[in-house]
Order: structure tokens, then C-alpha cells, then sequence
């Protein structure tokens, strides 16, 4: 279970309906059609723990690091300064598929394909024992399981997920993970719902809490800005 600590995201709209923000050690599933948000809303988060010195890791397997790092500077989110002090690091699953040169370097860890659940595991738990030594808490956005349901047998992801949830409240990892509404059936949907502490759902122009004490369940209005999500309180 989440601490009863509750820590701002630094996302105000996100914080005004979460009721202050997030519980720390909390898993919060981001659920929703594809484009409709949950990207940039992930991108965001781990972007605004790092402006509190909060350290930092993503999780990549939809696409490598340089396209990750562009979308992060189209909106106006430069990691160079975090890249620098070590509060930023990311796992890169996708790019490695594609040049099996690449290495580790800098803040870039590379896992060889999105199958690799024993490597994805192992170097996330890494990491977060490493911030572990230095940071109380950390926060992780992770895009996304739907690339590992395509990839992975169901039982499997379910038993990486378990370990990655369990894992993250023992570190006090505040995490954000994705799943592509349409994409998976209902028995798979549940299967990952039942590990989290609470879902944030988009629905077309709008989205709503679950499960997530003290959080509104309206239907707020959103929009993808320049920087950013803007929810509508």
C-alpha cells in the first residue's frame, strides 16, 4: 500500500484534483486511447520531480532515447542540467533492436528488446537502489506495458509487474505507468489494474481518477498545450 504521505506532482490542474497530489510509494495507472494525452502527462511528471530534485527514471520501450529526448525539448523540458547533476536516468529498451552496438553511457542504460523482462527488471532495480542511497524518494515513467503485453506472455508481465510495483514501494518510487486503451482484452486490463493504486482514465477530451483516496472522480476537461496538460478544475 502507498504511504500516507501525499507529495505535489508539480502539475497544478493534476494536483488540484488528486487533492494535493500523489501518495508517495503509489503506482497510478495511466489509461487511455492512443494520443489522447498520456505521454506528455508522463513526460511531465518525471520532468517536475526533477525541478524539485526529486531524481528521475524512464523507462523507454515505444521508442528510443534521441526521440525521447527531441519530445522532451519540444516542450520546452531540457534534461541537460539533470543529465549533468545524476538526477536523471533512462532505461532505453527499443534502440538497442536496431543497433546492437549501442553501450551504456552517460545517463542511458540499454536493455536489448522489450522481451528481455529479466534485464528490464534488473536494471531499473539497479537504479533505484543506487537513487536509494541518495534521495528519499524518486519518481517513474514508464511507456509503456502495452509494448510489453505485445511482446511477452500475459503471466509474465503480470509476474514483472508485481515485482516492479513491490520493488518501487520498498524504494519510495512514485510511479507512473501507460496502457493503451484498445489494445488489450478486458481480463489483461484487469490483470494490471489490480496492481495499481489507482487509475487516471482518459475519455476523449476529458479524464477522471480512480481509486485514489481523496482524489475527485469528475470528469475534468483537458488539453495538450505547448508545456504541458492543462486540466480544467
Amino acid at each position: 500500500m502507498p504511504s500516507d504521505l501525499v507529495l505535489p506532482t508539480g502539475i497544478k490542474g493534476l494536483d488540484d484534483i488528486l487533492g494535493g497530489g500523489l501518495p508517495l510509494q503509489s503506482n497510478v495507472l495511466l489509461y487511455g486511447d492512443p494520443l489522447c494525452g498520456k505521454k506528455p502527462l508522463l513526460m511531465q511528471f518525471v520532468y517536475e520531480g526533477l525541478k524539485m530534485n526529486i531524481p528521475g527514471i524512464f523507462v523507454l520501450l515505444d521508442y528510443g532515447f534521441d526521440d525521447w529526448r527531441g519530445m522532451m525539448e519540444s516542450s520546452g523540458w531540457s534534461i541537460d542540467q539533470y543529465e549533468q547533476n545524476g538526477l536523471l536516468q533512462v532505461v532505453d529498451c527499443y534502440s538497442k533492436q536496431f543497433d546492437p552496438s549501442l553501450e551504456d553511457e552517460g545517463i542511458v542504460s540499454y536493455v536489448d528488446n522489450p522481451s528481455d523482462l529479466s534485464d528490464i527488471s534488473m536494471t531499473i532495480s539497479g537504479l533505484q537502489e543506487q537513487i536509494a542511497q541518495i534521495a528519499e524518494n524518486h519518481r517513474l515513467g514508464f511507456h509503456s506495458v502495452s509494448s510489453l503485453l505485445e511482446t511477452n506472455p500475459p503471466d509474465a508481465v503480470f509476474r514483472f509487474m508485481q515485482f516492479m510495483t513491490g520493488k518501487g514501494r520498498k524504494t519510495a518510487c512514485t510511479a507512473l505507468y501507460v496502457l493503451e486503451k484498445g489494445m488489450h482484452d478486458e481480463k489483461q486490463v484487469k490483470m494490471i489494474e489490480h496492481l495499481m493504486d489507482g487509475v487516471i482514465e482518459f475519455t476523449e477530451d476529458k479524464l477522471h481518477v480512480r481509486g485514489l483516496m481523496g482524489a475527485s472522480t469528475a470528469f475534468h476537461h483537458y488539453e495538450i498545450g505547448p508545456h504541458g496538460i492543462i486540466i480544467k478544475v
